[in-house]
């Protein structure tokens, strides 16, 4: 704890010894937050633990009237799963990012798939959001392309999806990272449905997106409505209520 600025501390016992994670940090569209958070609520996964530091910031969640840590780990079955709701100080995202994986190192975790979106100007006029694949293992590249996905041959991978990807690299594991095209201002459950599809198809948990869909499909609606009162002459406009999510 001394060497470092950020550690887990474990709270629950595994089920079975895990093999894969699952990482989801607030990013472009609350993308890798909202298809975590999702993904862990439908599978009633456990939580084990959370990532602590004395450099996090002043903030705990309630979830059903119970404080919570911002960064929890979840298990069931043999997944794993670090969920991040409220954004890490940039100056300490490295240290979190290589804790948790020297955790997910020392279970004995295999896989990681990194989720989050990546900005789209045009989002709202998007009938669907396009999905990229990155991954540092040849097998998983061919699973890939074998169903057609779309896997960026050039390019740069920056920020915390950078970090993941290199730690992963150095200790051996397999890293998938999995984005969609998402809005830049306001949570796009949609791009987290478009992604937890993919996460299932590339070996990751399945899981019902209906309910994420339902919501989506209202978020879109009134981002269409936004984008055509914008259009309208000023005198037009009148008093619009600020667009809210929860």
């Amino acid at each position: 704890m001394a060497d470092t600025k950020a550690w887990i501390v474990e709270t629950g016992s595994f089920e079975q010894d895990p093999k894969y994670a699952v990482v989801g940090l607030p990013d472009v569209g609350l993308v890798g937050s909202i298809s975590t958070g999702y993904l862990v609520s439908n599978l009633k996964a456990k939580e084990v633990g959370f990532v602590d530091s004395e450099m996090l910031p002043p903030i705990m969640l309630l979830h059903d009237s119970v404080p919570k840590e911002t960064n929890r780990l979840f298990s069931k079955d043999e997944y794993t799963a670090l969920l991040a709701e409220t954004p890490l100080p940039p100056a300490l995202m490295s240290d979190v990012i290589r804790a948790s994986m020297a955790w997910f190192k020392a279970k004995g975790i295999s896989e990681v798939f990194s989720l989050g979106g990546v900005a789209a100007e045009n989002r709202a006029e998007m009938e669907k959001p396009e999905v990229f694949v990155i991954s540092n293992d040849e097998a998983k590249r061919k699973l890939a392309s074998e169903q057609k996905m779309n896997l960026l041959q050039e390019g740069v991978i920056t920020g915390p999806f950078a970090q993941l990807m290199r730690q992963a690299i150095r200790m051996g594991i397999v890293n998938t990272v999995i984005l969609a095209q998402a809005f830049q201002e306001i949570p796009d459950p949609e791009a987290s449905v478009a992604v937890l599809d993919t996460l299932g198809k590339l070996g990751g948990p399945k899981v019902n997106v209906d309910s994420l869909n339902k919501m989506a499909s209202e978020i879109k609606m009134r981002s269409k409505e936004l984008l055509q009162k914008a259009a309208q002459p000023e005198e037009d406009k009148g008093y619009n209520v600020p667009m809210m999510y929860g």
